[in-house]
């Protein structure tokens, strides 16, 4: 009986841990695009992996170019090799405390970004706070407000 109520206790941990796993869909009124476009739809997904966490971002932009792109979460703070369209560096992630999350890109043009991820202020919201250098000084601040479907 006291395994089966350790079990318990356990899943329960884990699901309010794992709060943000699901899909999350942008709400772009609620939401801030400095230096960047509004994109026509935003989701996110974040699933479970065995080393972390599946991060997804779909986006289609205004003109109906869609992109899609997945990164495993490892929450170690190790920097590991990282390329996309955008990027080519190295990319870290870990958990500030039991509701945020960072990942940050470094990139061999001497690009930054840092995700910070967050729960919101409602049990249905995920905000997503990016900030985006350049090398020639130019700083970038967003704020996305995601519901959970």
């Amino acid at each position: 009986m006291r395994i089966v109520a350790l079990i318990t206790l356990a899943a329960a941990t884990c699901w309010s841990a794992d709060a943000a796993f699901g899909t999350w869909k942008l709400n772009a009124a609620r939401s801030t695009f400095a230096g960047d476009t509004q994109p026509k739809s935003l989701t996110v997904r974040i699933e479970p992996h065995a080393k972390g966490e599946v991060f997804t971002l779909d986006r289609t932009e205004a003109n109906g170019r869609a992109t899609s792109s997945s990164i495993l979460l490892y929450f170690d703070g190790t920097a590991r090799a990282f390329r996309d369209a955008g990027c080519s560096g190295t990319q870290s992630s870990r958990r500030l405390d039991s509701r945020t999350v960072e990942i940050f890109r470094d990139c061999a043009s001497g690009q930054w970004t840092r995700f910070i991820r967050r729960s919101g202020a409602q049990p249905n919201e995920l905000v997503l706070e990016i900030t985006e250098h350049h090398p020639d000084g130019r700083r970038f601040e967003r704020r996305l407000v995601l519901e959970k479907q």
